[in-house]
């Protein structure tokens, strides 16, 4: 692949400014969460030097709900870190599916606004191809923000990596309002991206899946 970086332009930075706007919203929820139990053992400590009881149970609770945040803070670094080094190499070899576990991680909060909510299925063997990281994370994301607009809240979109003997395919399933040509915003650089990747979509109304063909 000879494209070169700037062939996604501006749409390559908005794709970059949401994923980092959303996890940023992600880590402010994680240390509203903090601050609301740091208050509530404020409250046991200033009740105990009045001499009054310690409830256990309370206590405990508070201190569960510190590590639940602080796991949950890490997996959103993780994420985020994993995404910021995606653009490391212009091409390297891949595995489909912890590419597709990534996005999905990286937006969940989008379809959980649409309470819709995102699966992936790992398959049999893993899956590798070479290509640029960041522009099937990209490509991928314009996927899922498609699927999601076609959506019905309380729907799971579920990702599937799959190796047929002549092709790697990405199927998205779950899309109960699929129809057989999906709009696709110009200023989303989707053709773009997917021109870059040598890759095809197609959809399957019936099914309720849309397919992208990545090799």
């Amino acid at each position: 692949m000879t494209v070169q970086y700037d062939s996604i332009g501006g749409s390559g930075l908005q794709f970059f400014g949401t994923v980092s706007a959303s996890i940023s919203h992600e880590l402010k929820n994680v240390l509203a969460i903090i601050n609301e139990n740091a208050g509530l053992l404020e409250d046991l400590t200033f009740a105990a030097r009045r001499g009054s009881p310690i409830d256990p149970d309370k206590l405990d609770r508070t201190v569960q709900n510190f590590s639940k945040q602080i796991h949950r803070a890490d997996e959103i670094l993780k994420n985020m870190n994993r995404f910021a080094h995606s653009v490391d190499q212009f091409e390297s070899q891949i595995d489909l599916h912890d590419l597709v576990v990534l996005v999905a991680n990286l937006a969940a909060r989008k379809a959980a606004m649409g309470r819709i909510s995102l699966a992936t299925t790992a398959p049999a063997q893993p899956i590798h191809l070479t290509c640029n990281p960041f522009l099937l994370e990209n490509l991928v994301w314009l996927c899922l923000e498609l699927a999601i607009a076609a959506t019905g809240a309380g729907r799971t979109l579920t990702l599937i990596p799959e190796k047929t003997a002549s092709t790697i395919l990405l199927h998205i399933t779950g899309i109960d309002g699929l129809s057989e040509t999906l709009p696709v915003p110009d200023e989303t650089g989707f053709e773009a991206i997917r021109a870059a990747l040598g890759a095809t979509m197609t959809t399957d109304p019936a099914g309720h899946t849309l397919t992208l063909h990545l090799a």
